[in-house]
């Protein structure tokens, strides 16, 4: 007796079906079937898309697959239409049957992010907030709730491309009903090379995310994200340098415990995470050092300071525990990403200076000792990298250079005249 196949096609035929917590399945290819299920419970929201399939020891699996297109239109990721659904299915079902899904069959993107997120913060990842921050923006949106067989190179490289196209977010206000956004106008190649730099980040992000999957056994086809590319040429951004009268111009703009964090920044080379980890006990006035337990290279470092910078710490560490924060603000709390940038931004425009992040004061700082005859490998120490790479690629530039002081004492070096400029020869006549 052949079984009854169901309608699921539609939104129509499947609102004709009763409610019932026993799915209505349809064979979709050997060895897959689709399911559908509306039970009473779900209370005018909706039913849900289910497939099922054998894996290689012939035991019979299934899963759900999102919800259905019935009051809402389908985004292919958790809503879907009888044919993503379908798609989704064949999928899954390929993946079981290959033997690579071994913990999870139905595997998102978000959710791989979000576990790849928590295993590096138990490592001790330094940017989770910006791991974070990238995937709420840029991946959970597009691709969070699709599962890791559905990637593939087409579907990776376009949403590549579209996050470089897109605005960038800007500051917003708590509670605002709009996100601040910024267009990349026309003819802006810097514009463009940022948001590109900043899809090489995310894609990053995201292709180190699924690798640690398939190291865990989650997922065992790395091609379409292997596959995926990023944007070439996008790292050629020009490094800004405050000079010593510029550094002094943004101090005098501004006061109290900001001054201090500028103040640190310009005269340690640290980045603000490492600053605001500060604590009173990190400061050595014997040695008269700061000592930077956690980096971002996961490498512990000794700073030496200047003997402003120790006067600067000193003053910072007096009268304080050795728990307390030695960079903090006004109440003692420390300092966060978002409580400083507003009147950071407010004081470089006080001082008359272009727009520059805090981070940029670590250029600053290595741009001055590079100039003052410092050797890349000490200043990519006192930065905390682990060779020289970083050191060379922003400053080598200026440091004292072997090769250009050669070509300068021994290359010709012809003085020419100036000359009056040569008048037009007269036109030739015609014998």
């Amino acid at each position: 007796m052949a079984h009854r196949r169901s309608s699921l096609s539609t939104r129509t035929s499947r609102s004709t079906l009763p409610l019932s917590d026993t799915p209505e399945w349809e064979v979709i290819s050997p060895g897959v079937r689709l399911g559908y299920r509306r039970g009473r419970g779900t209370r005018g929201g909706g039913g849900a898309w289910l497939a099922a399939t054998r894996d290689p020891d012939g035991k019979r699996i299934q899963t759900r697959l999102g919800r259905a297109d019935d009051v809402a239109a389908a985004d292919g990721a958790e809503i879907l239409s009888a044919d993503q659904a379908r798609d989704r299915a064949r999928s899954w079902a390929k993946a079981i049957r290959a033997g690579g899904v071994k913990v999870s069959p139905t595997l998102t993107v978000g959710g791989v992010v979000e576990r790849y997120i928590e295993a590096r913060e138990a490592e001790g990842m330094k940017s989770v907030y910006d791991a974070r921050s990238r995937f709420r923006t840029h991946i959970s949106p597009k691709l969070g709730g699709l599962m890791v067989t559905e990637l593939t190179l087409d579907r990776l490289t376009r949403w590549r491309n579209e996050m470089a196209k897109s605005a960038k977010r800007l500051r917003t206000a708590k509670g605002a009903a709009k996100q601040n956004i910024r267009e990349i106008a026309a003819g802006d190649s810097d514009g463009l090379r940022r948001r590109r730099d900043t899809a090489n980040r995310t894609l990053t992000l995201l292709k180190a995310a699924l690798n640690w999957a398939r190291d865990h056994r989650l997922v065992d086809d790395d091609s379409a994200w292997r596959l995926t590319k990023p944007f070439r040429g996008t790292t050629a951004a020009r490094v800004r340098f405050l000079d010593i009268n510029e550094q002094q111009r943004l101090l005098d703009s501004v006061e109290g415990p900001l001054r201090d964090l500028i103040a640190a920044a310009l005269m340690t080379g640290a980045r603000f995470g490492e600053l605001a980890r500060l604590s009173a006990r990190d400061f050595d006035p014997t040695n008269g050092t700061i000592f930077i337990a956690e980096s971002k290279s996961g490498k512990a470092r000794h700073v030496p300071l200047t003997p402003g910078g120790a006067t600067l710490f000193a003053r910072l560490a007096r009268g304080k525990a050795g728990e307390d924060p030695l960079l903090s603000r006004i109440a003692g709390e420390r300092w966060k990403p978002a409580t400083y940038q507003r009147s950071f931004k407010e004081a470089l425009q006080r001082a008359g200076l272009d727009n520059l992040t805090l981070h940029e004061l670590r250029h600053s700082y290595a741009s001055a000792m590079v100039r003052a005859g410092a050797p890349l490998i000490v200043v990519a120490e006192a930065l905390g990298h682990s060779d020289t790479r970083m050191a060379e690629k922003h400053y080598a530039h200026l440091a004292p250079s072997f090769v250009a002081d050669t070509i300068r004492r021994t290359a010709p070096n012809l003085l020419l005249p100036e000359l009056p400029l040569l008048k037009s020869p007269p036109s030739a006549t015609l014998q």
